[in-house]
């Protein structure tokens, strides 16, 4: 009889963890953390690209900005990492209107499973620094840096003499990303980058083109709109 008994309590727990297996099965998955999302503001009155890295093999299909009063999303590019240890690229464009209140908003990104990213805060600027008219120079494999030259301007006031320039490349392997100071002068802005190529390291072929994407943030920390350009790299 004792040895019944034991058979019975040590039947339980298989019943009963069965049991809370089927229930979890239904249970909602938990949301996904975004791993980088930047830049992280989003000025009135223009498109603002946010970039922002997945750890989901899954496509993004919808993203949804909250309080939503204007901003719009306006376009999804990029795709899924292929498994759960690589990180996914995605570009969400938002339009957000010259009247929209500034503040702090989340985003939140859905994929075409049904899972959801864990909101993730933007925020709205009531000014923001604007960039244009980029130029690189030819760059060479044999050279260690590569020059950059864009136009500036900041009704605020607030470019600063040395604003911060952030940079994501594309050379064929990881995105490479960075930020460096830059020096400002009568609305132009320099700065030095460095090999784009040789910063990728192994993974990144030896020649051929990269994808270059600029933003630059004044000293308060707000970030302008994004420029993108290619950079050829010659032997």
């Amino acid at each position: 009889m004792q040895r019944c008994r034991v058979c019975a309590l040590l039947g339980l727990p298989i019943f009963v963890l069965s049991v809370v297996s089927a229930f979890g099965q239904d249970a909602p998955q938990p949301a996904i953390r975004i791993e980088t999302l930047y830049p992280r503001h989003a000025a009135p009155g223009r498109t603002t690209v946010i970039n922002v890295a997945v750890p989901s093999p899954d496509a993004v299909q919808a993203a949804e900005v909250s309080p939503s009063t204007g901003v719009t999303v306006a376009g999804i590019k990029g795709s899924g990492s292929g498994s759960e240890q690589n990180i996914g690229w995605w570009e969400i464009a938002l339009d957000v209107a010259k009247d929209a209140s500034p503040g702090d908003r989340s985003l939140v990104l859905v994929t075409r499973m049904g899972r959801r990213t864990a909101p993730t805060p933007i925020t709205i600027p009531s000014h923001g620094p604007t960039i244009s008219d980029l130029r690189v120079a030819p760059a060479q494999l044999s050279q260690p840096t590569v020059e950059l030259q864009l136009a500036a301007a900041d009704a605020a006031g607030d470019l600063g003499e040395a604003p911060y320039v952030w940079f994501m490349a594309d050379c064929g392997g990881e995105p490479i990303v960075g930020a460096i100071r830059s020096k400002a002068s009568a609305g132009t802005v320099r700065a030095t980058l460095p090999n784009l190529r040789k910063a990728g390291g192994d993974a990144t072929p030896t020649a051929g083109a990269c994808d270059l994407q600029v933003r630059l943030t004044d000293r308060t920390g707000i970030d302008s709109n994004t420029l993108k350009t290619t950079v050829d790299f010659r032997n």
